[in-house]
């Protein structure tokens, strides 16, 4: 009887995650599929200026003009910024530190502001994607169901994580690659009531989004050339070429803050907004190609196949205001603007092929795949969304194998010069924890253990667990165990861990520190 109970509350259970996956993902579709026809219809507009200006040349008044609505715009968004620091760039470290407990944030101000915030920055010019604020609107979203449903802090988590998911599946049209991203960037491990939300909210929130832009992929660049088991080698060296190129674009991130304070002494952060807006009024009158994210780029690249001078020169320009660009603050994500970059180097890397290497060129489109996937790889560090996401957005497994090729030699190129997970670092930059302090609030969080931890075969007494934890029960499967100090815990146990609010962050940390902490081979 007892055990029949315990099988109907865990189905209970996981039919609850469902619903509320499923509320979360119809919220979460609706939302981003508004945000992203929100850029769309903004771009138009800015394009049509553009085009107007560049018409009407002879005629400044109408250039002053612009100008001066670009001012006020930047301002408007400088201060949305000032009064929400926690909308500025793409959102995903917020969503990684909110997660974490380091970083505690009123949803319904994100939404708003995120919202509107995202939309004008990005499809006013800037080199900026629409992906990272699309992955926090949904978690902002997840977190206002969970206050909906007045959920724990374990579930509003849960929720959180399957609104990042749903976000990104709206964004891309990517429902695997939007569970794949929270599993491998976001949580860095593997909890079935994450996948299972996450799933349902992703492929809820994908459906909502075809309403409103179709069965089309994304990006759906019509190539179906299987590319030959011989010439594999070719996509190594690619790949190791995307690693490179992937660690200049880490530093380059990473040194923009210091950049910006050295150029701009005396220009408060949040209006960084007004150098960018500046900026982008004569690039986008010399050439619309480097202005937005770059999706629509990515199709001339393969249509057309420009000269390896100009793409050369494209690379460098893009590289240049994409970093001016997200170093701005406003909010905006490196996502799509980091799969540019990659396509700009694939077409690159295809011309040399097809010029030096005599590779077919009936191939060349097929490194601008790979590309894309294998630069966000080395700089993301996470090689499975990098392969799901562009698979998904490019819509066809024919290219899976090489596709897995690149995205693994530059994953290794990556790890052999050291690099991090840029979000991880960007989270670790913007966090600023306050000290511990006792609440009397208990809360809970989960922790798993993976089959090469330290913990595996030990007995829950033998381990020097920290001082501010409870381990309440561990979910094995489909049942749950009170905590005894003779149960030996086995690999793929989940710990229920209890602890005071205050500690949260840094019980969180301690723990899946020694659940991490993995056996020494021998």
């Amino acid at each position: 009887m007892i055990r029949k109970h315990q099988n109907v509350s865990v189905v209970s259970r996981k039919s609850k995650y469902i619903i509320a996956g499923v509320a979360v993902g119809l919220c979460a579709g609706f939302v981003v599929s508004a945000f992203r026809w929100l850029i769309t219809k903004w771009i138009d507009v800015v394009l049509e200026v553009n085009h107007f200006l560049t018409q009407h040349w002879h005629q400044p008044w109408w250039l002053l003009l612009w100008v001066l609505v670009s001012l006020i715009l930047a301002i408007i968004l400088g201060l949305i910024v000032k009064s929400e620091p926690h909308i500025k760039g793409s959102g995903i470290p917020q969503v990684e530190l909110q997660l974490q407990g380091k970083l505690s944030m009123n949803w319904w101000r994100i939404l708003w502001k995120k919202f509107v915030g995202g939309a004008l920055a990005i499809g006013s010019g800037l080199i900026l994607g629409r992906e990272g604020p699309s992955i926090q609107l949904g978690a902002a979203v997840g977190q206002g169901v969970a206050s909906t449903l007045k959920s724990n802090k374990v579930q509003e988590n849960v929720l959180i994580s399957a609104g990042a998911g749903a976000g990104l599946a709206a964004a891309f049209n990517a429902p695997i690659a939007g569970l794949m991203f929270v599993l491998e960037e976001v949580h860095h491990n593997f909890s079935r009531n994450v996948v299972l939300t996450t799933l349902t909210a992703g492929l809820v929130s994908n459906f909502v989004s075809l309403q409103f832009f179709g069965l089309t992929p994304s990006l759906n660049l019509g190539n179906y050339e299987v590319f030959p088991v011989h010439l594999y080698w070719v996509i190594v060296i690619l790949g190791v070429v995307l690693g490179l190129l992937g660690w200049l674009y880490q530093q380059g991130i990473f040194a923009l803050p210091k950049i910006y304070s050295t150029l701009f002494p005396k220009v408060p952060k949040h209006f960084y907004s007004v150098i960018g807006f500046l900026i982008m009024i004569p690039i986008g009158l010399y050439s619309q190609d480097l202005l937005f994210g770059g999706g629509e780029l990515v199709f001339d690249l393969v249509e057309k196949q420009p000269a390896m001078i100009f793409l050369f020169g494209l690379f460098i320009c893009r590289f240049i205001l994409a970093m001016m660009s997200y170093g701005t603050g406003l909010p905006g994500g490196i996502f799509l603007p980091i799969l540019s970059l990659g396509a700009i180097i694939g077409s690159l890397f295809g011309e040399m092929a097809v010029s030096v290497l005599h590779v077919p060129e009936a191939y060349y489109s097929s490194f601008v795949i790979y590309a894309m996937a294998g630069y966000f790889a080395a700089i993301g560090k996470a090689p499975l969304t990098s392969l799901l996401l562009v698979t998904e957005m490019v819509g066809g497994l024919n290219q899976l194998m090489p596709l897995g090729i690149c995205v693994l030699s530059a994953y290794l190129t990556a790890e052999f010069l050291k690099m991090a997970p840029i979000y991880e670092v960007l989270a670790e930059k913007m966090s600023h924890d306050e000290d511990d302090e006792h609440t009397g609030r208990r809360t809970v969080f989960e922790v798993p253990v993976p089959v090469e931890s330290k913990l595996v075969g030990r007995m829950v007494k033998e381990i020097a667990w920290p001082k501010d934890i409870i381990i309440a029960t561990i979910r094995r499967g489909e049942k749950e165990f009170v905590t005894k100090g003779d149960l030996r815990i086995q690999a793929g146990d989940l710990l229920i861990v209890v602890t005071d609010e205050g500690h949260l962050a840094k019980m969180q940390d301690a723990v899946n520190h020694l659940a991490m902490r993995e056996v020494e081979l021998q």
